[in-house]
């Protein structure tokens, strides 16, 4: 598709295939293009500017032959599961690297940078850079010693990007066409499946004409709203990355807002959980607002003591997953009895968190009567 235009009946897209033109009409065009996509293009929409993000760039490929975390850095302890089995990051002062290994020897790989960290390296110079970066963290060096990439390095000069606007009268972005802030906690997968919801619900729900536009607002104000609610988050962890104690602790918001609000959905009771990130609680909202803003003063001795405290406050009444236990030491094992002690958090009980883990494939375990029990 080359142009698109809209008219009283809806919208027209007009382009060639096979060397012929083709014209499509719809009532309704949802672009899940990503990114700078084909309405952004189409349109001339224009980009909106970052508010708290710093500026980044992307260096990345497909590797073969990238060895195993667990054999460069043996654990003196037993994870809870296979460091490699998941997305692996390792992050540094100005940046992280992701590692995510597919399941036929393939290897993603690359590296999220500030404009100071990518200038350093050269970035643009693509796999030049990739080695200098290497060069400057040994063990991730020695995790990609016998290394090969197998397709061309992509520099990636803008990383995150908004969109000015998200709906048109017949027209609408999905939130990965309208917001792409970072890959560091993977949210463009939720914003995108719960802005695939509003939005079906929007057209199915509404008719043509003055409902259909202020459902359609709304879409766009929400989806704007959890753009907002994750570049601030983001843009604290990246403000906190040479103090891996203070990412690790603002990092454990993100799982706390996730957890919660996975189980609460899982139970029925979404009206617990407002917003991606929780963003819309009334209490989780402006607490997770103000810890972000906080961090991103990168604040130092007492102020930062204090920001601990104030983070922990935030997640202990939405933690169901055991964030909070400083005896795990930072390993984070997903365990069915988490959940169960802590039912009454989304107003359920016991019995009925052993009914949705069941549903979901897990055995709870807990203790009845002071003894162990199995449901």
């Amino acid at each position: 598709m080359e142009r698109v235009s809209e008219d009283a009946s809806g919208i027209v897209l007009e382009g060639t295939r096979d060397g012929r033109r083709l014209s499509i009409a719809a009532r309704f065009l949802i672009d899940a293009s990503g990114p700078r996509g084909f309405l952004h293009r189409a349109l001339g929409l224009q980009p909106a500017a970052l508010q708290w993000l710093p500026p980044t760039q992307g260096l990345y490929t497909h590797f073969e032959g990238v060895e195993r975390w667990d054999r460069v850095a043996p654990s003196r302890e037993a994870p809870p599961y296979p460091v490699d089995l998941a997305a692996m990051h390792h992050v540094f002062d100005g940046g992280w690297i992701w590692i995510l290994r597919f399941n036929n020897g393939i290897t993603s790989a690359g590296a999220a940078l500030t404009d100071p960290a990518a200038t350093a390296l050269n970035a643009a110079d693509g796999a030049p850079a990739w080695d200098r970066l290497l060069a400057m963290l040994p063990s991730v060096g020695d995790q990609f010693r016998g290394a090969r990439a197998i397709l061309p390095f992509v520099h990636a000069p803008r990383l995150a990007f908004r969109s000015r606007q998200v709906c048109g009268r017949s027209w609408a972005l999905l939130p990965s066409a309208a917001g792409v802030i970072d890959p560091l906690l993977s949210t463009g997968f939720p914003l995108t499946l719960l802005g695939m919801t509003r939005l079906l619900d929007v057209l199915e729900q509404t008719a043509e004409g003055p409902e259909r536009d202020a459902g359609l607002r709304a879409y766009a104000q929400v989806t704007e709203d959890e753009l907002d609610a994750t570049e601030q988050l983001v843009a604290a962890l990246y403000a906190t990355m040479a103090d891996p104690a203070l990412f690790k602790r603002l990092a454990l918001l993100y799982f706390a807002a996730a957890s919660y609000a996975e189980s609460a959905r899982r139970l029925g009771r979404t009206d617990l959980a407002p917003g991606f990130l929780l963003h819309a609680h009334p209490r989780f909202g402006p607490a997770l607002r103000e810890c972000a803003a906080l961090a991103r003063h990168t604040p130092k001795g007492a102020n930062r003591d204090a920001l601990f405290g104030r983070i922990d406050r935030a997640i202990e009444p939405f933690d169901v997953a055991g964030l909070l236990d400083r005896s795990r030491r930072d390993w984070y094992p997903v365990l069915a009895e988490d959940l169960v002690a802590n039912a009454s958090k989304l107003q359920a009980s016991a019995g009925e968190v052993d009914r949705l883990l069941e549903r979901s494939g897990f055995t709870a375990r807990r203790t009845v009567s002071g003894s162990p029990s199995e449901s």
